[in-house]
């Protein structure tokens, strides 16, 4: 909505075009053309921009950064790589699944929210409709069950209840979908969710495939430690990683190994059986294999923590409804006490 970034599914449709175009050796200009023509229609606009600029000699990742923005961090760090070392066709199809993975990871998360958003929106309803009951059914000195103690009965008072609570959700729907548009904001984010209980698993699962899978890519196109610690911390799109990613690079380019380099981080970021399977590949001089088999095993392992995020935040619906809930019926009972005690003291 605010950044213009593509999505998923279009990086996804585009990432299999890409490697089917650059394995039978279609130009790129070619292929983004195509795109342009008959591809999603997100996508179309920029697919033609960048063939103009790839039929004008300029490399993919020259083409891509006018509108780096839009793209994921990962996507930008591993398409260089790949066209460096001419490892294309296996970077697409590395791509392809990592999207496809969010894709279906989004998809579960929405289907695990979607019914405790319906009962947080038709508890707001029943609120409402209760106040315009109690209003309209209110005693000639227009004095009814104030059930939620701010004064606000029949039409006037359900259409305020309404404007309030709406412009509240509407406030933090929108301000999540802005957060996640904005690269600088999201990485603040998933660095500060590592530091909550319920949600680090799921964001160091998330970072920890990212990164699995650029020291992946830049070990089997034979980049050097530095460089490949360097791409590989900023593909994790977290700032928690980011943040280690110069020093990272300086101590791999003294000549230390990765695992002891990357143990220097802290075990928050990278848990102990993560450095000891970076050990092995080192030793055995198998890393790019190890690293394909932890960006699977995290892979997996996000999608479960992904299913735990969803029960936290349905979670969180659920008591916003029942606090809300809880509330109507106190002042309700606060509200018939009150009128039994005007009653008694009458007689």
């Amino acid at each position: 909505m605010f950044s213009g970034r593509l999505s998923a599914k279009v990086l996804v449709f585009w990432c299999r075009a890409l490697k089917h175009g650059v394995d039978i050796g279609l130009p790129l200009g070619k292929t983004f053309r195509m795109q342009g023509k008959s591809g999603p229609a997100q996508g179309r606009e920029l697919a033609n921009e960048l063939a103009a600029r790839c039929d004008d000699g300029q490399s993919l990742r020259t083409a891509l950064k006018p509108d780096a923005a839009r793209f994921p961090v990962l996507f930008v760090e591993l398409v260089g790589v790949g066209e460096k070392t001419g490892r294309l066709t296996e970077v697409f199809g590395t791509l392809e699944d990592y999207f496809q993975t969010v894709i279906d990871a989004n998809r579960k998360f929405t289907q695990a929210i979607v019914w405790p958003a319906m009962m947080y929106v038709a508890a707001i309803f029943v609120v409402a409709g209760l106040l315009l009951i109690l209003g309209l059914i209110a005693p000639s000195d227009g004095k009814g069950f104030d059930v939620l103690g701010l004064g606000l009965l029949g039409p006037t008072g359900a259409m305020v209840w309404l404007a309030v609570t709406g412009g509240f959700t509407a406030s933090v729907v929108v301000g999540f979908l802005y957060v996640k548009g904005n690269d600088r904001l999201r990485a603040k984010g998933e660095a500060l969710a590592l530091k909550i209980p319920g949600l680090a698993g799921c964001f160091r699962a998330f970072a920890l495939q990212r990164f699995s899978l650029g020291l992946q890519m830049t070990g089997e196109a034979g980049l050097k430690a530095d460089k490949a610690l360097e791409l590989s911390f900023r593909a994790t799109a977290n700032e928690a990683y980011t943040a280690h990613a110069l020093d990272s690079a300086n101590h791999a380019r003294a000549g230390n190994k990765i695992a002891p380099t990357l143990a220097a981080c802290g075990e928050t970021l990278f848990p102990v059986e993560y450095l000891d399977a970076i050990s092995v590949g080192e030793t055995t001089g198998r890393l790019p294999d190890v690293m394909a088999r932890l960006a699977k095993q995290y892979q997996e392992e996000a999608a479960r923590k992904m299913k735990l995020l969803a029960s936290i935040a349905g979670g969180a619906v659920y008591a916003m409804v029942g606090l809300m809930i809880i509330l109507v019926i106190v002042r309700i009972l606060m509200s018939i006490g009150g009128v039994y005690a005007d009653a008694m003291k009458g007689l």
